[in-house]
């Protein structure tokens, strides 16, 4: 049964610059979310330099809007103080809260300044209530659950915990899990954690078989196989409110001010319905939905994930842009006129922007001036291209409907104004005075310096003060109602009254300004908060390996590795002894990888294995995600923070270390300098992975099914996953191996090239690190072998070059390998 609760649900609004500012605000949005020019994760919208930053807080907050400033990205040493420099400029010009994903400067902002809250990116990956609770710990206030949760998993973290929970309602979905996406920095250096994602998953792809990479389903090759539609949600949002979202996000820092007014304006709509009426009477215009889906859509919408996965339309693979809406269909073409006719199915008008849709793929358009109406449905226009009869007409821009949304910015105090009262006294020999105040309580009285006098020609009536006082034009208020206390017979220059006027209205705005800090913010950025000790340097050095897959392990133990990380999956927990027996047996430690996205359901699998694995003899875990972190809080054996968790500096890495973890894998988007600055820091060992195929992305959607069922989401998927292995083939020849897991038809996409490093592994070992990480994933027994045996000769004698190594860096070299980031690193 629906759940109609009095909390006020917040619409919370994208900014990408003040066009779009106004339009979120002057189309009723609660907040706002923003960048500054650099420190967040759209670097590529307008954004807002830190002098404007003032003005938009001063802006938003005197009409009653908060302002959410996003640092969510990950940073650098080197960059960590002057990240912190800028929070403490921010909070002090009074933003409401900060967007964080980076772990270590969230904690040091909750240090620097405990009264400012701080919001959990949805790049932290939370996805499980356990996840909440970890950061609910550590100071948030609010988590950005990730895009892939349904609604019974959104409802038990909004119970669950004391977070409130911000969730993507509308726009751009990530293929990927936010914050696990390498794709885009390991193809082109420019990484998503680093907000420059250059969006590869919006490219070309074909669905091949790896063994002869031949290409599955001709009809679907170099289509747009990641790239998928756009969430609306107007249609759920009852159950969206009943769920306890507590904060409506829309996305699109970097779409057009039309786009923000548009999504704003409907939303608004649509959550004030959701509360006022029976969830029977709940009805979503189609009239709305057709503006909606005219102004940005990829082939339609999708309700996200909140209603789970199963039949979910999800891949708009013919084209990644907007489509715009289909308005007709060509009839004749004339090549050596280029006149075009179509048949309309929807009216259009000059000024609307056209493309129409052919055959070759290249698809012409152009805006609409001078056509020809032949007859009420056919008109008659020029354009060049490959067109024929029966290509299809899209309008991609609506004239119109782009000029009345244009007002709510152009026009940024006129569509929306904030309802204000006022009383104001005239006497003769005394200050004139005006009070006002608004419905919130904010009270102003100003009094002006010159003395009313008794008018010896024309007396100032009471229909001259009302006018004068009524003159807020150029202000966010218009008067409600006007109470006058005034003599007769008076002379007051009209000039005198719009000063008062003005007055009040400046006070007015001051204490708005100001109306969401509770109290003072006296808190100052102190220095030895984030100096950091030198770690002392160890001068062992260990082998670990990560094997994911059913492995004859004795014979990869026999190459003396240091430590074994066995993917749970692979555990047999009923045998669980043996194993820890046969690792024991080559004085090697056996730590198990738990999982890197676990969700409702398999958190109540897990914590039936953790039963299990708490009472036998392993050494310790692999922690990749927050919610293992919190269901391990209270373990006797060691942990690992693994590099999904993102450890990407000093700050994150200690706040391993103060957790009293033994190991931390940092992140395979440092460069050797950079690792080398952190291995100076902190007394925990540190890791790098120096071989293996790196997962590019982890997703719910499988392109193995999708392109086997043709994009039916009517058709069951028959597991062809398990029948063949497969990769996807970009626009330059490479293939990237997906690995599907039939229980959750969730997807992992590799790196088409392995990380090796074997030849640099000398200077990699002076990098100061303790442990050396090699991942087996997609080899074979042989190669495994063949590839722990090369490490382990280097480690052993960093100089030696022997036959072997230097016949194995050959193979590499013919097949293909990557150094990773180790020499280039990430902008």
């Amino acid at each position: 049964m629906y759940n109609y609760r009095s909390k006020q649900v917040e619409l919370l609004s994208p900014v990408g610059n003040w066009d779009s500012l106004y339009a979120a605000v002057q189309n009723g949005c609660d907040a706002v979310y923003l960048g500054g020019k650099s420190f967040n994760a759209r670097e590529n919208a307008d954004n807002f330099s830190l002098e404007e930053l003032k003005e938009v807080f001063d802006y938003a907050h005197i009409r009653g809007v908060k302002v959410y400033l996003t640092v969510n990205t990950l940073y650098k040493d080197s960059e960590v103080a002057d990240v912190l420099e800028f929070i403490e400029k921010i909070y002090h010009y009074g933003v409401d809260a900060v967007i964080l994903q980076d772990l270590g400067v969230a904690r040091l902002v909750s240090l620097n300044f405990p009264d400012l809250e701080l919001h959990a990116s949805t790049q932290l990956t939370i996805h499980n209530l356990e996840g909440a609770r970890y950061l609910e710990e550590l100071g948030f206030s609010r988590v950005v659950v990730a895009r892939e949760l349904s609604i019974p998993e959104i409802k038990e973290i909004a119970e669950g915990s004391n977070l409130e929970v911000e969730s993507f309602v509308h726009g751009a979905l990530c293929i990927s899990y936010s914050g696990q996406c390498l794709m885009s920095s390991l193809i082109g250096g420019r990484s998503g954690n680093r907000g420059r994602c250059a969006q590869p998953c919006r490219l070309p792809y074909t669905l091949v078989d790896l063994e002869n990479e031949g290409v599955v389903s001709e009809e679907f090759t170099k289509k747009h196989l990641l790239s998928p539609k756009d969430i609306n949600t107007l249609e759920i949002i009852p159950e969206l409110i009943d769920a306890g979202i507590s904060s409506f996000k829309i996305e699109g820092r970097m779409k057009r001010a039309e786009y923000t007014a548009l999504i704003t304006e409907k939303y608004r709509k649509y959550l004030d319905q959701s509360l006022a009426v029976q969830e029977t009477k709940y009805q979503v215009k189609e009239e709305d939905q057709e503006e909606v889906k005219q102004i940005f859509n990829r082939g339609g919408f999708i309700p996200g994930y909140y209603l789970g996965k199963n039949n979910l339309d999800l891949i708009s693979y013919q084209r990644p842009k907007n489509w715009g809406i289909k308005v007709a269909q060509v009839i004749d073409y004339d090549y050596q006129t280029k006149e075009c006719k179509v048949k309309l199915s929807k009216e259009v008008k000059a000024g609307d922007g056209i493309e129409i849709w052919t055959k070759s793929g290249r698809n012409p358009g152009l805006i609409l001036s001078k056509y020809d109406q032949i007859t009420d449905d056919i008109i008659r226009f020029k354009i060049s291209g490959r067109i024929s009869s029966g290509d299809l007409v899209y309008r991609t821009s609506h004239q119109e409907l782009l000029a009345r949304l244009q007002e709510s910015f152009q026009l940024k105090d006129t569509i929306k104004n904030l309802e204000i009262y006022g009383r104001f006294s005239a006497k003769l020999g005394e200050s004139m005075k005006l009070k006002l105040w608004d419905q919130a309580g904010h009270y102003v009285e100003s009094s002006s310096d010159f003395l009313p006098e008794e008018a010896k020609k024309r007396a100032i009536g009471a229909e001259d003060f009302q006018e004068q006082l009524e003159k807020l034009g150029n202000t966010p208020y218009q008067l409600g109602s006007l109470e006058l206390d005034i003599d007769n017979n008076l002379f007051v220059p009209i000039s005198k009254i719009n000063e008062l006027r003005r007055d009040a209205v400046e006070k007015l705005n001051q204490i708005r300004s100001k109306q969401f800090i509770s109290t003072p913010r006296k808190n100052k950025l102190k220095i030895d908060r984030f100096k950091l000790k030198r770690g002392r340097r160890s001068t062992k050095k260990e082998l670990s390996i990560y094997l994911k897959g059913s492995k004859e392990i004795e014979e990869i133990l026999k190459q003396d590795i240091d430590r074994l990380y066995y993917d749970i999956r692979d555990v047999d927990l009923s045998n669980l002894d043996s194993l820890v027996k046969i690792v024991k047996e080559y004085k090697t430690e056996l730590f198990i990888r738990l999982p890197q996205i676990a969700r409702l359901e398999e958190i109540k699998e897990l914590k039936k294995k953790l039963e299990l694995l708490e009472k036998s003899k392993i050494d310790g875990y692999l922690v990749p995600q927050l919610g293992i972190a919190e269901m391990l809080k209270n373990t006797s054996k060691d942990l690992i923070a693994d590099y999904p968790l993102n450890n990407f500096n000093s700050y994150t890495v200690k706040h391993w270390s103060d957790m009293k973890y033994k190991n931390v894998i940092l992140s395979p988007e440092l460069n050797l300098k950079e690792i080398k600055n952190i291995a100076n820091y902190n007394n925990i060992n540190k890791e790098v992975i120096i071989y293996g195929h790196l997962p590019m992305m982890i997703t719910e959607y499988c392109a193995i099914a999708s392109v086997h069922k043709g994009f039916d989401s009517d058709k069951d998927c028959n597991h062809e996953c398990l029948t063949a292995n497969y990769g996807l083939l970009d626009r330059k020849g490479m293939v990237a191996p997906i690995e599907a897991d039939a229980n959750t038809c969730r997807t992992i996409i590799y790196n088409s090239q392995p990380l090796y490093l074997v030849d640099h592994f000398d200077e990699i070992m002076n990098s100061g690190c303790q442990s050396y990480r090699l991942d087996f994933v997609l080899e074979d027994q042989e190669e495994i072998i063949e590839v722990i045996k090369a490490y382990k000769a280097k480690l052993n004698d960093p100089q030696v070059n022997s036959q072997f190594i230097k016949e194995l860096s050959l193979k590499f070299k013919r097949k293909g390998y990557t150094t990773g980031h180790f020499y280039r690193g990430v902008e």
